[in-house]
């Protein structure tokens, strides 16, 4: 397995995740396809990056970091649309997808930001580091991996 950089997302890569977010109950890929199909978000401004958790050349998870939306402070990234397919959780491509968008961007974020409504999400991201103490509006788990008095505000 390993991950690399999505510098252009095509449906035909994300279908089988797509599928498989939706059979789980999960609109967030769908969310990703449609940000990105409208140009809204295709992780190209500065400091965000778009990452795809390969096996061979099939895509079997996908994440993203770009400038929180909700605090909109140029040194908090948010890490968003993190979904492995089921077949291949546990396997360590979730950690490595994680650890990889933060390793890639923390030249240009000292904290990042992120939403989980899953027990099984804040177990994963709290076993990375992250925090759920309450700090920032529309986040439920927190990293911060520089000391930054004006991100930390």
């Amino acid at each position: 397995m390993h991950i690399q950089i999505i510098t252009q997302l095509t449906f035909e890569a994300l279908q089988p995740l797509l599928v498989s977010s939706l059979d789980e109950g999960y609109t967030f890929i769908h969310k990703l396809w449609d940000e990105y199909q409208s140009g809204e978000n295709t992780f190209s401004d500065n400091g965000a990056i778009l990452l795809g958790g390969y096996e061979g050349d099939q895509l079997v998870g996908i994440g993203g970091v770009h400038v929180d939306p909700y605090l909109k402070i140029a040194t908090i990234g948010r890490v968003r649309h993190v979904y492995v397919l089921p077949s291949y959780r546990r396997s360590g491509i979730g950690k490595k997808l994680v650890q990889a968008l933060i390793d890639r961007t923390s030249h240009h974020f000292t904290v990042f930001t992120l939403r989980t409504m899953t027990e099984h999400g804040q177990a994963f991201y709290k076993s990375l580091g992250f925090t759920d103490e309450p700090r920032f509006a529309n986040a439920t788990h927190w990293l911060a991996v520089k000391e930054d008095s004006d991100s930390l505000k």
